[in-house]
Formats: structure tokens, sequence, C-alpha cells
């Protein structure tokens, strides 16, 4: 696997070899990771000017396996995509480096005195190229009692146009106008 920057867009190259595994072999391995080397860690994010650090648990690591058959949710190629780029050991810059993209307050119907906590949902988004498909990355990070918490991350596949109108691809085949 390779990754290289070109601009602000980040471009993924993955490996060949990646077909030499199962998905059974590369979830095992993916959660062997979260659990030996992404626990505990923390990445930086700006939030309004401010520096934060948001934590890798085991919330993280259940919801990164989540997957569902929903426009809200990742494609078949996006889930697969996301779950590859965190097998060749990438993940860490898969959701590095994400801007700012909005905040709410947490809302639940029914809401009871335990969720009026003044719970936060901050979310960051940046956009990568991976084998030639175009993808915006959404991490969602939960606010609690003034601790951040990375709680999901997904892949949504866009149009080239989408990502960075300014960005001529050099080797990849598809035209943008």
């Amino acid at each position: 696997m390779s990754m290289k920057k070109v601009g602000s867009i980040e471009i993924y190259e993955l490996d060949e070899n990646l077909d030499k595994y199962t998905r059974k072999e590369r979830e095992e391995y993916i959660n062997e990771l979260f659990k030996q080397e992404y626990q505990g860690k923390e990445i930086s994010y700006l939030l309004n000017g401010e520096e934060i650090k948001a934590l890798i648990n085991q919330t993280t690591r259940k919801n990164y396996k989540a997957y569902q058959h929903s426009d809200k949710f990742e494609c078949r190629n996006a889930y697969n995509t996301r779950q590859d780029i965190a097998f060749s050991d990438d993940y860490i810059s898969l959701i590095s480096n994400a801007s700012h993209y909005a905040t709410r307050d947490e809302k639940k119907v029914g809401q009871n005195k335990k969720h009026k906590l003044k719970n936060k949902w901050h979310y960051f988004i940046k956009y990568i190229i991976c084998n030639e498909y175009y993808f915006m990355v959404i991490i969602d990070i939960l606010e609690s009692n003034s601790k951040f918490i990375i709680y999901s991350t997904k892949l949504k596949e866009v149009d080239s146009p989408a990502i960075n109108r300014g960005y001529t691809p050099t080797s990849l085949t598809t035209n943008i106008s």
C-alpha cells in the first residue's frame, strides 16, 4: 500500500497482495490492530481553532466494523476500501488531518436524564482517492464530559469534481470537468 498527498488530497493505492487474504482474515487482523496498536491512541484535530485529542477506544473498534446498507451508511465498495486501508496499517493516516465540518448537540427521541449530559457530536471530513475511486472520509467524534472519543469512521463515494475542482489527476484515467 502506498499513500501520497497531492495538494490537500490523499491518494491511496492498495496493494494487489490483499487478495491473498480472505475477508475474515483481514477482519481478524484489523481487530488485533485495534486491540494491540490503536487502543488508547489519541488523534489531534482542530475544533474552533483549538486542538483537541480524540481517543481511539473500545467504542471506536466496535463502531469501526459497522456496516449497513443505507444511504446514511457506507456502500459495499466504501466499506471494503476502509477495511483494506486499515488492513494495510494506514488507519491512522485515514483518520488524521481531517477538517471540522459540523457540531451538534446529542438529541434522542424520549431523551431521559442520562442523555441530558450535554454530549456533543463533532463531525470531521476529508477527501481521498483510493484505487481510482473518490471518497469523503467522515469521522464522528463524541464529546462527553470534556473527553473526545472517535466513535465511528465511514467512507462515502463522491464524484471527482466534489473533491477538489483544482485537482487534476496525472496517472488516473478519470477526466474532471
